[in-house]
């Protein structure tokens, strides 16, 4: 009597790979976009976090606290490009820049993975009761790779912060 033998065939490997093949195809970039998705999901959210802190601090403060772009971490750029990086910070003179480096709540380095842009807005300060100092600021949060839907945060007079993903993607280029 033979010995049992236990394993697959040449022909039943071929198939199990080919299967494997047609399902890694299908799967890889649907993933890829899936990841760029859930990144300017989560760059959005960290935005708004940080505008929510932003606003707290100048109600618990009450100050004006404003939130800028910012490429060393140290003094707002002027220009409305976010991605390079931003802070948070207390804007006692009204100048548009921390007037000392205690002055700075927090600092948000660049990410060259999204494009994040505010039009003709270039920073947003927060006043001692909680409203936006100017008019409304929003912020287009973009994949730099154009995989995944654009997103938006919004901040009102107010002080409101939401975030929408009723963005065209042509106010994604700059």
């Amino acid at each position: 009597m033979p010995p049992e033998q236990k394993g697959l065939t040449l022909i039943e490997l071929m198939i199990a790979l080919a299967v494997a093949a047609v399902i890694l195809t299908s799967a890889v970039p649907a993933f890829g976009r899936f990841v760029q998705e859930n990144r300017i999901t989560a760059t959005t959210n960290y935005l708004v976090t940080h505008l929510q802190y932003a606003r707290h601090e100048a109600v618990f403060r009450n100050a004006y606290v404003a939130a800028c772009p910012s490429v060393d971490g140290a003094q707002c750029t002027g220009g409305n490009r976010w991605d390079e990086g931003w802070i948070v910070y207390i804007d006692e003179s009204n100048n548009g820049q921390p007037d000392h480096p205690d002055d700075i709540l927090r600092v948000v380095g660049a990410d060259e993975r999204v494009l994040m842009h505010s039009a003709g807005r270039f920073r947003v300060r927060f006043q001692g009761h909680g409203g936006a100092y100017g008019t409304n600021l929003t912020i287009r949060v973009c994949d730099s790779s154009k995989q995944a839907s654009p997103r938006a945060v919004i901040v009102s007079n107010p002080g409101r912060i939401r975030a929408t993903r009723d963005v065209d993607p042509g106010e994604c280029e700059v």
